[in-house]
């Protein structure tokens, strides 16, 4: 009996118990790199994690990559969140294609809560190029899915699965400046018995390189509903294949920062944030893996 009360308070506490509206698939940051930039991604994404975060990013990808992620999100013990994401250069007319995986479990005394899983499937094309600057866009196809574990009155709720679509743009000019924009769920989604909708994004950011190893980078992001959020950051590389990172970001307010090591192909990242409020800090680690082509 005292099992089955805690689990119920669990699932009150995350807003998961039967018959209360949802919130799904909220905005998680997926790259340790964008956690430490201040979250920032839409200018400078990953390429792991263009399917994401801005699939116009695939068009510049000269080089085949993986990558993964881990975060406890502000560390509860009760919860889990993994990506697995992937940028395969295709062809320079077509277009490049990339892969994106997440997973968010939520587990209390062996019982599986909730666990929510996206697929997006991505690609992009190079619109314009001249010597100094480019036009590429991107769109990305999202498969999500949340199956919900049983209730204390051993109700199996099921699981529900809904699409959407992203779309993202990239503009270079004159090699250091990017304007990167992402419209996340533009067909407006809705998900589960209840049709609930599924956040609707508007992200803009810029960012500029004054020479090799120095980016600093800011973006607006409007999540219909929600007030804007303002997030800023740099990286820059100290010694060759090690760069730190540090940024800031809003509602809540939140501190950034991190690292990145590069050796032989592999890259590690750590990215860390303030929990804002009464929230604890996030630690998020991450492997990438690249080869052939040219570096970027």
């Amino acid at each position: 009996m005292f099992r089955k009360l805690t689990i119920l308070l669990v699932l009150a506490a995350l807003g998961l118990s039967a018959g209360l509206a949802q919130a799904y698939f909220e905005d998680t940051v997926i790259s340790p790199r964008s956690r430490a930039m201040g979250e920032s991604a839409v200018a400078v994404p990953d390429a792991q994690a263009a399917a994401f975060l801005n699939p116009a990013y695939l068009a510049e990808v000269s080089e085949k990559s993986f990558g993964a992620a881990y975060v406890q999100p502000f560390r509860q013990g009760f919860n889990d969140f993994y990506y697995l994401g992937g940028a395969l250069p295709i062809h320079s007319r077509w277009g490049n294609f990339g892969f994106g995986l997440s997973s968010f479990q939520v587990e209390y005394q062996d019982v599986d809560l909730l666990k929510e899983t996206q697929l997006s499937l991505a690609h992009g094309v190079n619109l314009f190029q001249d010597m100094h600057s480019s036009i590429d866009f991107g769109w990305s196809l999202g498969i999500y899915n949340v199956d919900l574990g049983e209730t204390i009155d051993g109700e199996d709720p099921g699981s529900a699965t809904a699409y959407g679509v992203d779309i993202g743009m990239l503009v270079t000019l004159h090699k250091r400046t990017k304007l990167g924009f992402q419209v996340k769920n533009i067909n407006n989604p809705n998900i589960g018995f209840d049709e609930e909708e599924l956040a609707q994004r508007l992200v803009g950011g810029v960012s500029y390189e004054p020479y090799d190893g120095v980016i600093t980078t800011f973006e607006i992001e409007n999540e219909l509903g929600n007030e804007v959020q303002y997030h800023g950051g740099t990286e820059f590389y100290i010694i060759d294949g090690f760069a730190l990172r540090t940024g800031i970001a809003t509602n809540p307010n939140r501190l950034t920062g991190g690292f990145g090591y590069t050796f032989d192909g592999f890259t590690l990242h750590y990215g860390f944030s303030t929990g804002g409020g009464v929230l604890e800090s996030n630690h998020q680690f991450g492997l990438n893996f690249a080869w052939g082509g040219e570096a970027p």
